[in-house]
């Protein structure tokens, strides 16, 4: 897939929308939130698919645990359907809106600050993405780049750079889904 230039296809990648799954309201609901490590790779994987499908020109995803889907090897995608006219920031409070819902098993609150367990760095993010005002929202590239931390937080990594990095994370084989999320962390 060749999408503007991509020769790897990272701006676009079938399995953003195609695949068989559960939606994750229903994988919260069977096996328990999401933890630690699961968290943080649901967290990447969805926003590295949200930034390609916003560098593909599509916005108004309308995220939410219903539409996000998980598949049996634990890999994130968007269900297709409807979108909205709103802008790529109303997307970023949304998927921050889908990972608290993943981290605790309930909807967020207009207003509320989640405790989002011992997962400190995606506070920031949250927060960050949460902001009442849009136009202080991080884009979903900016969000992939703090996801991936150090020493990515250099902002003179490019876009391919960081796409690439968080497909390594969330795409890896050891990738595991709630219930076997038991606090170990594989990552160094």
């Amino acid at each position: 897939m060749d999408f503007l230039g991509w020769s790897d296809g990272l701006a676009l990648l079938p399995r953003d929308y195609l695949g068989e799954g559960e939606p994750l309201v229903a994988v919260v609901r069977a096996a328990g939130p999401f933890r630690e490590e699961a968290l943080h790779l649901l967290a990447l994987g969805t926003a590295a698919t949200m930034a390609r499908l916003h560098m593909g020109g599509i916005a108004g995803l309308r995220l939410n645990p219903g539409n996000v889907m998980i598949g049996p090897e634990g890999r994130a995608f968007f269900a297709p359907g409807p979108r909205s006219s709103e802008f790529p920031s109303a997307d970023v409070r949304d998927w921050a809106d889908v990972i608290v819902f993943a981290a605790t098993g309930r909807p967020v609150r207009d207003g509320e600050r989640p405790y989002l367990g011992p997962v400190p760095e995606l506070r920031a993010v949250i927060d960050e993405c949460r902001r009442p005002n849009a136009l202080s929202r991080p884009a979903a590239i900016d969000v992939v780049r703090a996801l991936l931390g150090d020493p990515w937080e250099d902002r003179r990594a490019t876009v391919r750079e960081l796409l690439l990095e968080a497909e390594r994370w969330s795409g890896s084989e050891a990738r595991r889904s709630p219930s076997m999320a038991d606090g170990r962390s594989g990552r160094s």
